[in-house]
Formats: C-alpha cells, structure tokens, sequence
C-alpha cells in the first residue's frame, strides 16, 4: 500500500480517440462530485491513472496536497488486509505494533482511498467497508473509539462485479455503495487509433 501523493493526472490519460476524449471529459465531471466511483476494465488499461487524475481534477487535493492513498485487494492476505485498511489496537492480535497502528482509511483522511481489485474483497471484510462508508467513522481491529473519517473512495475491478453479486461473492449492497458513478475503461485493442 502507498501512502502517496497522486503522482498523474489528466494529461497521463493519452490518446485521441473519441473514447479516451469521453474519459478524460468523465474524469473533470467525476471530480466535481465527492459520490464513490467504480473504475471497470481490463488489467493494464490503466485504473489507477484514472483515479489519481480523478483526485488530481478534485477539490479534495488542494489546500495541503491531500492523500491518494492506494491499496490492493488482491495482493494482501486476508488477514492483514482488515488491519491494513482498518488499523489495529496494541495487543489486537500477535504482532501487533505498539501503540495501535492507523489503517489507510486514517491515512486517507481528507483525501481519496483507491482500492484496486476489489472484486477480491473477502465477504467478511466486505461488510466492515460498508459499515465505514455508512457511518463515515473506522474502528480500529481490537479497538471499541470510533475515528471520524472523510474519504472519498474510488475502486477498479476487472472482474464482472455484477455477475460476482447475482453469484452471492460479493455484496449487492456494497456494489451499489460502490458504484454510484461508473467508468469503464476501453482497452487499447478497442481503440486503434491511440496505438502511435
């Protein structure tokens, strides 16, 4: 996970087609809004550009540069992942850092929290990210005080996240939390004339 600046922006999002002219026009609108976004497309189409251009475009990186945080869903162990997100209390569990550790939603805060893959999302951790985005506070593994956060979440798949819900792998609630605004990006195949 890279607690980071957003590094691109909208003018990483090459190409002259109609439909990266569509995209880099959904990004500015996107921008503007605070609502969550699901980026839908094919591994290497770029989705994390299209994130941090996203936050890039958004009031949320003025003022003191806000955080883009970034995380993959698929990449970290089941159990690391609840307190990589959420953080953890002293003594939550073996290993545990001294003196608790804040997760990357605390991390965020402010800022945009961009999590990658999140068709892989375990159940379990699946409604915990839901209560978060509900009630706008994290509570620590191990932990009972509720941190106050303002993230705006983005995430990418590039699973069929629909057909992972009518499959019962993924929660329709969540998805729809998700998925206020949608954007899917084409793969270069689909656009020849940004191959040059």
């Amino acid at each position: 996970a890279d607690t980071l600046r957003a590094k691109h922006g909208l003018n990483d999002l090459r190409g002259d087609s109609d439909a990266m002219e569509k995209l880099r026009q959904a990004v500015v609108l996107y921008a503007r809004s605070p609502a969550t976004v699901l980026i839908q497309g094919e591994t290497g189409t770029g989705k994390e550009l299209a994130a941090q251009a996203i936050h890039r475009e958004g009031p949320r990186s003025l003022g003191a540069n806000r955080p883009f945080v970034a995380v993959n869903c698929g990449a970290i162990a089941e159990s690391l992942l609840e307190s990589e997100l959420f953080g953890h209390e002293e003594g939550a569990f073996t290993g545990a850092r001294r003196g608790g550790h804040a997760g990357l939603f605390e991390a965020a805060n402010r800022g945009t929290l961009f999590l990658d893959e999140i068709g892989e999302m375990p159940l379990s951790l699946q409604t915990r990210l839901l209560r978060v985005l509900e009630e706008r506070e994290v509570v620590r593994v191990g932990g009972t005080r509720p941190v106050a956060i303002n993230v705006r979440v983005i995430s990418a798949t590039h699973c069929d996240l629909e057909s992972r819900v009518r499959e019962g792998r993924f929660r329709a609630d969540l998805f729809y939390r998700l998925a206020v605004l949608r954007m899917a990006l084409p793969p270069l195949r689909e656009r020849p004339a940004d191959i040059s």
